[in-house]
């Protein structure tokens, strides 16, 4: 027998990942031992029993459902919802407005008042049409003028200080049947190269004349309200073209300003779906005369959508804001000229709509920037909007 004294078993001896097993093991066995006498537990619930009918009964029942609601092809796949504004006439938004059923609670009352405003700017957009018609002519129905405003509000952790930026955003599109043929009227607060601005870009309203020549191809001449007003004029083409699994969306623009000088945008947006995931690749860039170089941008985003919004323009394939409801990652790296890069971004964004409407949208993206401004440091913030679509009446008729 060995002489030497043992030390005593103590718990300091046992690893720590034991411990923790034993831990566990002895909290189960006092959790059962002290439910074996509590009789005040309610019982199990039963689950719904299935109707007393018949076995022809429940085939003319299946029957009936299949007739009601057809299944779906094989070859379907399960993609995004599309959300569109409206092609309908004033006259029918109004008629259906008129037999609407009084409001009764908050969200209904919140839905009136989107109505009110809807149906009174569509008001004005007939009477504009109305009053510069041919007086020896019939009048034409007006279409709707559906129009989407947004408010974004960003805010950055730099190094000298936080950074708040607020950009509200405006895009109406008039079409005045009665004053002309394929003549629009527009008002928008987007940029005239319509690049993908962000929060704080200080963006000016814009009005102006649209008229088509062809098939995807405008030309706009207007003025921005500012001090004093510049006068502008561009032409544009852009397109969807589907490839397949592929979405291929180019853009051209030709743009002259009073206030700065002539110049050009291009892009190329591809989207790639497979059921709901999106993977998108944008690319932009724009050259100007007065500043002799070329800013550029390219984002890579991949989501998964359940619904998309129908973009007013090329600078929502950018930002991801046509999603309406989904979320996803967004990577941007960009320049002020074609040779080096002078910001980079990360974002994950969310993005649905309000649960009091199906008009109102919200989204949040908390993001991560580099800029060499500030000496590459990976500066924090969040960017969180809000989008009130104006694209048709909440509430339907009785």
């Amino acid at each position: 027998m060995d002489g030497r004294l043992k030390a005593p078993f103590t718990m300091d001896r046992v690893p720590r990942s034991v411990q923790c097993i034993l831990a566990c093991a002895l909290l189960g066995l006092a959790g059962c031992a002290s439910t074996r006498g509590n009789n005040e537990e309610p019982p199990p619930e039963v689950a719904p029993q299935p109707p007393p009918i018949t076995a022809g009964q429940a085939a003319a029942e299946g029957e009936q459902a299949a007739q009601a609601v057809p299944a779906a092809p094989a070859t379907t796949r399960l993609t995004a919802s599309r959300s569109r504004p409206t092609d309908r006439s004033i006259d029918e938004i109004r008629r259906q407005r008129e037999t609407a059923a009084a409001p009764l609670d908050f969200p209904q009352r919140l839905d009136h008042l989107h109505d009110r405003i809807y149906t009174w700017t569509q008001g004005l957009v007939e009477a504009t049409d109305h009053r510069f018609a041919a007086k020896d002519k019939e009048l034409k129905p007006v279409p709707a003028a559906p129009f989407r405003l947004g408010v974004v509000v960003e805010s950055l952790d730099r190094s000298d200080g936080m950074d708040f930026d607020l950009d509200v955003d405006l895009d109406v599109s008039l079409n005045l049947p009665n004053i002309e043929e394929r003549l629009r009227i527009f008002v928008t607060s987007d940029e005239l190269d319509e690049t993908p601005r962000g929060a704080g870009a200080d963006p000016a309203l814009r009005a102006g004349l649209r008229y088509q020549f062809v098939r995807n191809l405008n030309f706009d001449i207007g003025v921005q309200l500012d001090v004093p007003p510049v006068a502008f004029a561009s032409v544009k083409w852009t397109r969807q073209i589907n490839l397949g699994r592929w979405q291929f969306y180019p853009l051209l623009k030709l743009f002259a300003e009073t206030d700065e000088s002539v110049g050009y945008a291009a892009a190329a947006t591809f989207d790639r779906w497979s059921g709901r995931h999106l993977l998108r690749s944008s690319t932009f860039a724009k050259w100007r005369d007065d500043r002799d170089r070329t800013q550029w941008s390219q984002t890579f985003i991949y989501a998964r959508a359940h619904e998309v919004l129908v973009p007013d323009r090329y600078g929502y394939y950018l930002r991801a804001d046509d999603i309406g409801r989904g979320w996803g990652v967004r990577l941007l790296a960009g320049g002020e000229e074609t040779s080096a890069v002078t910001r980079y971004e990360a974002g994950v964004f969310y993005r649905r709509p309000a649960r009091l409407n199906n008009w109102l949208y919200w989204y949040v993206e908390p993001v991560v920037r580099w800029d060499r401004e500030y000496r590459w440091d990976a500066d924090p913030g969040i960017r969180f909007g809000i989008h009130a679509l104006f694209w048709d009446l909440a509430r339907p008729a009785r």
